[in-house]
């Protein structure tokens, strides 16, 4: 869309906002609120009768009206109806937005009040009465505003306020509502019941101990729920309300996926019978989006969990739940009237269960006979909506669901690949336009018909379910517009009178397809519906092709996944997926006929019935990295299919409901290997407890120790010396040891990590996570020799730079693995691939048995000992053990002294205990032929394939990869049997839960595991903005532990930036100091020559008439901005700032094209200016840093994303020495959010102030002249930068 025409959108809401922008500059944008409640209901009215209501909403929102001016006098007792609608709207907005949870803490004193006041106005609305505002109708806005504001509530229970109160609207009170019959049997299910019921209807009534205001409350709360059920069944007839229905289905569907919220609301939806009740009513088609949700709810009302107790059932389970139904039915029946209820009687329990079979028996019955079962069978006979008789087809339909169990659908029928109805489906479509448009002129809120991920889960099962849906809807996404670029690129027609497709262009990723044949069909295993294998061939002609293409569909390898297309003139019709498995290479130079063998998926082909293959005519390619969707997915099915695989003592806190607490064990004695450098370093490191007892033994240069800490402070730290070494002879086990000293909640970190159980370390910018992580590894590796410890991170970069920590450390090499993509970039001479491993331990094979043929010849053993593992070990043991055997037994003088000194020199100084020194010697032979033990098996193992297996289940004691290939690899994994015993992941915050899942299900003996991270920076990225927003994809296991309100460690002394340039985020964190004495000395204690001040805010008003602006679809440039960016970097190459020293960042894609257009214009061609180290969005900087940071904020109309509070504190925590920040003062100033930072930038004026003085690399003219320049615009600094050059 042209860009004018935007332009002329935004100044008619601007417009629009005029006279509300004049009422907040009155009453509350300034030092004092000024209440006036005919103002609110004047802007409520103005605002809901509007055609812009969602661009006035957003106005309203950034100008505080809620924070500085409704809440303020709302806990004031000022509220009116008016207040209570704006404060829901308010909130809404904040949520929509994923603002909210900053705002909770305001409402912790009043929000009883709020959620009471809008129960009240909701429940009015609900039975008829009317709700104005002036001259405006409120009713459909009370009630899309009210469900909404009850979405946000329950999104939110990690809130204690929050959840105290909405906890009472599905509480048991609400069973009052339910079928007397029914509601006796359910409180006899359970035997607490009873007692809590009886005790909860004191309530309902005024007495000594509940005042009348507290009895209508309790009232109010208690009817809440069941009459949004009967209005939502009514409201389904109406075409007006179907989004209200869709938003109270959604709302229904949150509350159905928590355990909490779900215990007593799921046996009223039951009884109510909700879903029949709405289907009946249904005034929209199928594939509309509130029939969709209905669905949805009714598989999360038979989700397999008890009700009440919310244990999960397993298949068996639910039959077994099932027959006892059936037989219990039947017995009722039975003594009721053995003759009149015969079919039932007598029908087997596998009839009863099936729904046609059901069907076919109560069909013949008469009117009063179907009644009679019903009741049995604890079923309505008068619908709890209108309180009529139910219709005799809704009693069948519901006796039938009542028998029915539908155990989790069928999983072996998920299939990874995601096909047409999928990719080119509504809900695809809506989560990539899931933005709102801001000419909606009706309130209404964004709604998509995916699962969400929330703080609780109801199993194992149900998380896996979730997670496989929203990631093959992501998945999805980015093939639907791979398909469509390719389609397009095609351009396929069908020829007159035939059904041929001719293609009249061409792409590299796509090609037609000369054959598709379906060559092997394997029949189904044992138990199972879909076929066990499904192999086809496919051909393509290359020979119309250039040589570049030729060779890029010849490097298609093995597991590579490939993707199916029926295309005809129209596009896409069919979409399938397959996996290669193996290349069929053209036979001949002149043949240009590429084969591929593939695996059809089965579930895919079971399902379609007609000839869908014979269709297909196009084969499209992905890149490698994007193909790691299909394992992702199958590994999902795989262990959806199989019992809980997750360790039990781990799985209540990962699902959400387990005691936060109980994942941690008391503290006890840890060994803490060469964590500290000192005496001195370890008495520091425990100052909080009473006291800090070391043994003597401790070495004080190079301490190697265990720690037993204490329950309380009041007790006595002590410190005992492990494993020291002999340090006068340091030839025999050359010992790497920690330099680091560590800060008291570093060494807190590695101390929690080295106990069983769950470990959370949060790590601020610049606080030593990869140090922490790192140390935390080596102490694992030394303390537990027997396990494996498997290290994770989010990307290949932070692998590397982890693992180059690690190979620094004192942990042998060969215990080393490196997996996955990446190993190459690691700055090692050392190879840690299985390839390289492999190697390595055959050229330390060659080395090993050189040193035992040196041994033996030092021995005068006759004999070639070189030539085999097994020879050297035969000669440990007939002549290595012997000799020191008698040793020990004082018949013979150390025997391998002569060996010792041809190898290292002088064996015994002067004043040394020799017979400690032979021992030590010794322990060197033993090392020696341990390690050429471990290495004789890759003598026996021929094959590549059988030596990795080895190496990764005997031989690796460290493997590292990221998340996506664990996920990956993970079924292979849990095949080979691998001990893994430790779980140690960095960057934890920036992966999905459901990748930090997967690697935690690997074994049942996993004692400990170590998420470390940073919840405020950026979460996991998500690239469809519905499945990101909608259904917080983007949340990470980390982020959502910490909101469970699981104990953490956070480290508090940032070594990265200045303090000044640190107390810009130094809020978000509980106790974030700077590490005395680096920040404050060097560098970081003199100021940034040629700038007035090391950090500051810059106003950029509009360059050239213009401000933001947005070429295409959400790409935000900025050419002011731009500009003066690139002279500030200018400028400071000009006075002897290093290229490699800058990093220019901006919070759009869009900028960053302009910035490096311009950047490429004047400065890419000169050698004295260059090009800076990087030009990046602040997302791709996260993990990185840079001397100096130039930041673009880019937006003058909209704030944008940079009010995702995380995002700015990446954005602040990037620069070490200096930070200048460019953006509109008057937009960013205004933001809640930002106002913190914003202060602190400000306080140096909004105007670039520069310094005339002698370039950056001169430090002898410390006493110069210091002339201030204050730059007043892009101009201007533009002129200055010409002027130097």
């Amino acid at each position: 869309m042209p860009p004018k025409a935007r332009q002329t959108r935004a100044t008619k809401a601007e417009n629009d906002n005029a006279s509300i922008e004049k009422l907040a500059a009155k009453h509350w944008q300034g030092k004092s609120a000024k209440w006036a409640a005919t103002v609110v209901d004047q802007i409520l009215e103005k605002a809901v009768g509007s055609s812009t209501l969602h661009t006035q909403l957003q106005w309203l929102e950034r100008q505080q009206y809620l924070e500085q001016y409704l809440w303020p006098n709302y806990s004031k007792g000022r509220q009116n109806d008016s207040t209570v609608i704006s404060c829901m709207l308010m909130i809404n907005e904040k949520y929509e937005q994923g603002l909210l949870t900053t705002m909770w803490t305001i409402f912790e004193t009043g929000f009883e009040d709020l959620l009471d006041d809008a129960v009240q106005l909701m429940m009015r609305v609900l039975n008829g009465d009317k709700v104005r505002v002036g001259s405006v109708d409120m009713m459909s806005v009370v009630r899309m505003a009210g469900v909404q504001f009850l979405i946000a509530c329950f999104g939110s229970m990690e809130t204690e306020s929050v959840r105290t109160q909405c906890m009472q609207l599905v509480g048991l009170a609400i069973w009052y509502h339910m079928e007397e019959e029914t509601r006796g049997f359910m409180l006899r299910k359970v035997p607490q019941l009873p007692k809590f019921w009886k005790h909860t209807q004191k309530g309902f009534v005024e007495n000594k101990r509940v005042s009348k205001a507290e009895a209508e409350k309790n009232c109010r709360y208690r009817d809440f729920i069941p009459q949004l059920l009967r209005d939502l069944a009514k409201q389904c007839a109406s075409l007006e309300y179907q989004m209200y229905c869709a938003k109270v289905l959604e709302l229904l569907v949150d509350l159905e996926s928590q355990l909490p919220t779900r215990r007593f609301l799921n046996p009223l939806l039951q009884d109510f019978e909700i879903v029949e009740e709405c289907r009946q009513r249904m005034a929209v088609t199928e594939d509309e989006l509130c029939v969709q949700l209905l669905k949805r709810l009714d598989s999360r009302i038979q989700f397999p969990v008890t009700d009440v107790t919310g244990h999960a059932q397993s298949a068996a389970q639910m039959r077994e739940r099932q027959l006892e139904r059936i037989s219990r039915w039947q017995l009722q029946a039975f003594q009721a009237d053995k003759e009149l209820f015969e079919p039932i009687v007598i029908a087997s329990a596998a009839q009863l269960g099936t729904t046609d079979s059901l069907q076919a028996l109560l069909e013949p019955m008469e009117m009063k006979q179907v009644q009679q079962l019903a009741r049995m069978a604890f079923v309505r006979t008068q619908s709890a909506i209108t309180g009529e008789e139910q219709p005799r087809e809704m009693l069948i339909r519901s006796l039938c669901n009542q028998m029915h169990v539908d155990v989790l659908g069928e999983r072996e029928m998920w299939s990874p690949y995601p096909d047409e109805k999928l990719v080119f489906g509504k809900t695809v479509g809506m989560a990539e336009a899931y933005n709102r448009s801001e000419e909606k002129s009706q309130l209404g809120y964004a709604l998509l018909d995916v699962p969400k991920l929330g703080l609780q889960y109801l199993s194992e099962q149900d998380f896996l379910k979730r997670s496989f849906e929203l990631l093959q809807l992501e998945t999805a996404a980015e093939l639907r517009t791979e398909i469509q670029e390719a389609v397009r690129r095609m351009q396929p027609h069908e020829e007159e009178g035939t059904d041929e497709v001719i293609f009249d262009g061409w792409t590299r990723m796509a090609l037609p397809l000369s054959v598709l044949d379906v060559v092997a069909v394997q029949p189904p295993r044992v138990g199972e519906q879909v076929p066990a294998r499904v192999q086809a061939r496919l051909k393509v002609d290359l020979s119309s092709y250039t040589d570049s293409i030729k060779a890029e569909w010849t490097q298609v390898r093995p597991r590579d996944v490939l993707i199916l297309l029926a295309v005809r003139q129209s596009g896409a019709v069919r979409v399938r997926g397959c996996q290669v498995e193996s290349v069929d290479m053209p036979e001949d130079e002149g043949s240009s006929v590429l084969g591929f063998r593939v695996l059809l998926d089965p579930a895919q082909y079971a399902r379609d019935k007609n000839n869908v293959y014979g269709e297909l005519n196009v084969v499209l390619r992905r890149q490698a990295q994007e193909s790691s969707f299909k394992p992702v997915l199958e590994t999902l099915r795989q262990l959806a299919d199989s019992p809980p695989t997750l360790p039990k003592w781990l799985a209540p806190v990962v699902l959400g409901y387990g005691d936060p607490a109980a994942v941690r064990q008391e503290k006890d004695t840890v060994f803490m290997g060469d964590t500290f450098i000192s005496i001195e370093h370890i008495k520091e490191s425990f100052t909080e407890y009473a006291r800090v007892d070391v043994s003597e033994d401790v070495d004080t240069e190079a301490p190697m120790v265990e720690v037993e800490i204490p329950a309380d402070t009041t007790g006595t730290v002590l410190v005992r010396s492990v494993g020291q070494q002999n340090s006068k002879l340091p030839w025999l086990h050359q010992q790497k040891h920690n330099m680091l000293s560590f800060t008291p909640a570093q060494v807190q970190a590695v101390a929690e990590a080295g106990q069983r159980g769950l470990t959370l370390v949060v790590g601020p910018p610049g606080t030593g996570k990869t140090d922490v992580a790192a140390q935390i590894v080596s102490n694992l590796y030394h303390a537990h020799p027997q396990q494996t410890v498997l290290l994770l991170t989010h990307s290949n970069q932070a692998l590397n730079q982890l693992f180059e920590r690690i190979v620094a450390l004192d942990i042998e090499p060969r215990h080393l693995l490196r997996l996955g993509h990446g190993e190459e970039s690691l700055d090692s001479t050392e190879r840690f691939s299985n390839a390289g491993r492999i190697e390595s331990f055959l050229e330390r094979r060659r080395e090993l048995l050189e040193q035992v043929q040196a041994l033996a010849d030092s021995l005068q053993v006759p004999g070639d000992y070189r030539d085999s593992c097994e020879s050297a070990r035969f000669f440990y043991v007939a002549h290595v053990r012997v000799r020191w055997d008698a040793y020990l037994r004082k018949t013979r003088e150390f025997p391998f002294t002569r060996y010792f000194q041809e190898q290292k020199g002088t064996l015994f100084p002067e004043g040394c205990d020799e017979e400690a020194v032979a021992h030590a010697c010794f322990a060197y032979l033993e090392r020696l032929f341990d390690e050429v033990a471990e290495i004789q098996p890759f003598e026996l193992l021929q094959s590549a394939r059988e030596r990795a297996l080895y190496l990764l289940k005997r031989q690796a004691r460290v493997v590292a990869m990221t998340c996506t290939h664990a996920a990956m690899r993970l079924g292979e994994l849990q095949q080979m049997g691998v001990r893994i015993g430790s779980v140690v992941m960095e960057e934890a915050a920036q992966v999905l839960d459901i990748e930090t899942l997967l690697p935690l299900t690997l074994s049942q003996t996993l004692e400990r595991v170590v998420l470390i991270g940073d919840h405020n920076q950026l979460p996991p990225v998500v690239k469809s903005p519905g499945l990101r927003a909608f259904s917080r994809m983007e949340q990470s296991l980390f982020a959502r532990l910490i909101r469970l309100g699981v104990p953490f460690v956070e480290l508090d002394c940032q070594a990265r930036a200045r303090p000044s340039i640190a107390s810009l985020y130094r809020h978000r964190y509980r106790s974030l100091g700077d590490l005395k004495p680096l920040v404050f000395q060097g560098a970081y204690a003199q100021p940034n020559p040629g700038f007035a001040h090391v950090l500051q805010f810059i106003d950029v008003t509009d360059y050239q008439g213009q401000g933001e602006s947005e070429p295409s679809r959400y790409f935000y440039q900025n050419l002011g901005e731009a500009e003066y960016v690139v002279a500030v970097y200018q400028y400071m190459r000009l006075i002897g700032y290093s290229a490699e020293q800058v990093a220019i960042l901006t919070t759009y894609n869009g900028q960053r094209a302009l910035i490096n257009d311009v950047l490429n214009r004047r400065c890419r061609p000169y050698e004295q200016f260059g090009m800076p180290r990087a030009v990046s969005t602040v997302d791709q900087f996260q993990g990185q840093q840079a001397d100096f940071v130039l930041l673009s904020l880019v937006r003058t109309r909209n704030i944008g994303h940079i009010r995702d509070i995380r995002r700015l504190t990446v954005a602040l925590s990037r620069a070490k020495l200096g930070l200048y920040v460019f953006g509109r003062r008057s937009l960013f100033e205004s933001c809640f959010e930002l106002q913190s930072a914003m202060q602190m930038l400000l306080a140096n004026g909004d105007q670039l102030v520069l310094e005339k003085t002698s370039l950056a690399k001169d430090t002898k003219n410390k006493a110069a002249a210091k002339e201030p320049i204050v730059v007043e615009g892009v101009e201007a600094m533009g002129k200055l930068v010409v002027e130097m050059a």
